[in-house]
């Protein structure tokens, strides 16, 4: 008797509830378009885990005519967690584009005693992946960031930066002909924390920026968390429909350089 060849598990599918929070995105702010080449950033963690899932998913229908390769910047940090990453990549049944760049010793040449160097490091992590996509043919690059990320750049730029500026779901790049997209803007943490914990994804954190826990940031999403908890009603609906309710706030798309 031979035995039973090893199955494969199917990858994880995103939720329901969260897909069409996806695609109301994509199709409200005109993010992707037919012949579209998506890089999808991967990190590792649960906004990219999520984000790769999805995009894949979307790019699997026929009625969407797009591309998607997932790419990942490996920074050389120490402490990364690259088997935990490659595990995570395994279990969504996707391949991954690996740039190699030792931008954290440059990162910590530049930074100022006491300095935080989330900042310099990210702004370094965008000209390489924009640069990166421009080389490759990539016309967008999809990013995670969701929701409570745009309340809290809101907050931000609103208490330390004198302006009322929610994160916007497209933003073109000013050197190079790439633009960054945001298919999870409309997407809770919540609800990406619960789908990798549902499917059993195990997230890959940054080394770097878990060993920083103050910032203005985190202060600021500190004070989101616990009044959105605290709160009798929802109030991520509200939020979602006043800053991202009308998709003709951003039909230009083009006043944020990334």
């Amino acid at each position: 008797m031979s035995a039973a060849p090893f199955e494969t598990p199917e990858p994880p599918r995103v939720s329901r509830p969260v897909m069409k929070l996806v695609e109301r995105a994509v199709r409200d702010f005109s993010l992707v378009e037919a012949g579209d080449h998506v890089a999808v950033g991967i990190s590792g963690g649960k906004d990219s885990l999520l984000l790769a899932a999805a995009m894949l998913e979307l790019a699997a229908r026929e009625d969407m005519g797009f591309e998607v390769t997932l790419i990942h910047l490996d920074q050389n940090q120490p402490g990364f967690d690259r088997e935990g990453l490659n595990a995570a990549m395994a279990r969504l049944g996707a391949s991954l584009e690996v740039i190699d760049r030792d931008t954290h010793s440059v990162v910590q040449k530049m930074l100022k005693p006491g300095q935080i160097p989330c900042a310099i490091c990210g702004r370094m992590r965008r000209g390489i992946l924009n640069a990166y996509c421009a080389e490759r043919g990539f016309t967008k690059l999809a990013m995670g960031h969701h929701l409570d990320d745009a309340v809290e750049t809101y907050f931000l730029n609103l208490l330390f930066g004198s302006r009322l500026d929610p994160l916007k779901p497209a933003t073109p790049a000013s050197t190079h002909p790439v633009t960054t997209i945001r298919p999870l803007i409309l997407v809770e943490e919540r609800k990406i924390e619960a789908w990798v914990d549902e499917v059993g994804l195990q997230p890959v954190a940054c080394p770097v920026c878990d060993s920083f826990p103050q910032s203005s940031r985190r202060d600021v999403k500190t004070f989101w968390q616990g009044f959105s908890e605290l709160a009798h009603r929802d109030v991520y609906a509200s939020v979602r429909e006043a800053l991202y309710g009308d998709p003709t706030t951003f039909a230009g798309a083009g006043v944020e350089k990334s």
